[in-house]
């Protein structure tokens, strides 16, 4: 398994595979039905009352065709039956991967019926999935429930399925409670929905499609039919997220500065001109502040690239942190760090960039006495000019800050 990325010990009898057991925490078992001294099914009921290894999945390996998971007196997940030497592989790593990728982990069900009888038949069935589920009675209760959690996508305590029925004897109509959720701007609103329609013609179910609903649950309701639809959309549901999750990822690679967690360049000069060019249209004031250490080739040289680095990763933490969200800070190139921020006038930029000048004068990264020198500017509201001006203003003010003696602020107003 060492090809698929797995860590793995091995063992030919129950004797070896106990000492592992008592030393290791394992993600998954795999047990051969007979070992050197004893059947596999003895190691497997030791594991089952074994207080390491009591909730691990265990995969059963055996020659004989008819063997099911009931037959054995102990606990297995699954049993795969000897074929040849890939296909036992192949079956293998799909066990693991679905007993440890996140996308097949139990989800979190939002569930709205008022009708009592339906709720617990239903609530019943959804006992059998492992999924969590919250239960409401009217779709006013659900749409408050969402509102408060605001968490989507792969996080833990999001909703990976609504279930709801569409006509309440009172209150909010479950399709309103369907466009109520599509309304919503982050993950939410992309939350898979499955109806259960009280009338059940063609025209209902398009005019449901329409209005954002994912799958139906016709009545009568067949416990194993909701047990798939339901099985479905979450998978589905979480696969997306996963790609989701990458997308972001690839995105943060692309865009993040990896030695100062800052954006890097290319991020910067991406967004900038968006960034002036929404504050120009809603005519609220932007600021610049470009950021330049002093005398650091001297660290590099006297100190080694090690030290270096190490400097310019604490200065891009403080930097971070001491930001707002919705400002960008980013990396320009070697020791030059440039930081935008919204609805900040210039007076605001002077007093934040004299403030980060003194915090950067305290860090003393690796004992060392680091400051800055700091050119900053603005656009106030009504004013023109773009990034490029900007830039070649806070610029300007750098050049000013260490002509006068470094460690200073200067402001130079665009031209």
């Amino acid at each position: 398994f060492a090809e698929q990325g797995f860590d793995s010990d091995t063992g030919d009898s129950v004797e070896a595979a106990r000492l592992y057991a008592d030393t290791e925490q394992y993600d998954i078992i795999c047990v051969n039905q007979q070992l050197k001294d004893e059947p596999g099914e003895a190691f497997v009921g030791y594991c089952n009352t074994h207080e390491r290894q009591k909730d691990t999945p265990i995969l059963f390996l055996t020659e004989d065709a008819d063997l099911v998971a009931a037959d054995l007196n102990v606990r297995v997940d699954g049993v795969i039956h000897e074929l040849n030497e890939s296909q036992i592989e192949d079956q293998v790593v799909h066990f693991i991967e679905l007993h440890l990728d996140p996308v097949f982990y139990e989800g979190r069900i939002l569930f709205v019926e008022d009708d009592d009888e339906v709720a617990a038949d239903i609530l019943g069935q959804l006992k059998k999935t492992g999924d969590r589920v919250s239960y409401f009675k009217s779709a006013d209760e659900a749409s408050a429930e969402i509102d408060a959690v605001t968490v989507y996508g792969s996080h833990t305590d999001a909703y990976d399925l609504v279930i709801t029925k569409i006509f309440f004897k009172t209150g909010m109509r479950g399709d309103e409670l369907v466009a109520r959720i599509r309304s919503y701007e982050d993950g939410r609103g992309f939350i898979p929905i499955l109806a259960i329609p009280d009338q059940n013609n063609d025209q209902r179910r398009i005019a449901l499609y329409r209005a954002g609903v994912n799958d139906f649950l016709p009545k009568p309701i067949l416990p194993e039919e909701l047990l798939v639809r339901i099985g479905n959309l979450i998978t589905n549901k979480r696969l997306l997220d996963k790609v989701h999750d990458i997308r972001r990822e690839l995105f943060a690679l692309a865009t993040t500065d990896k030695l100062t967690g800052c954006q890097n360049r290319h991020s910067l000069m991406d967004y900038s001109s968006k960034f002036v060019s929404q504050a120009r249209r809603h005519e609220y004031p932007i600021s610049l502040l470009v950021i330049d250490l002093d005398h650091f080739k001297a660290v590099n040289d006297n100190h080694g690239h090690a030290v270096g680095d190490k400097v310019l990763e604490l200065t891009g933490e403080l930097l971070n942190k001491s930001f707002r969200d919705g400002d960008l800070v980013a990396r320009y190139g070697g020791e030059e760090f440039v930081v935008l921020m919204n609805y900040c006038d210039g007076e605001n930029a002077r007093v934040k960039a004299e403030k980060l000048r003194v915090d950067i004068e305290k860090l003393k990264p690796n004992d060392l006495d680091i400051t800055t020198s700091i050119g900053v500017t603005a656009l106030e509201p009504g004013a023109t000019g773009d990034f490029e001006a900007m830039f070649h203003a806070g610029d300007q003010g750098v050049y000013k800050a260490k002509e006068n003696g470094r460690n200073q602020v200067v402001f130079v107003a665009v031209d």
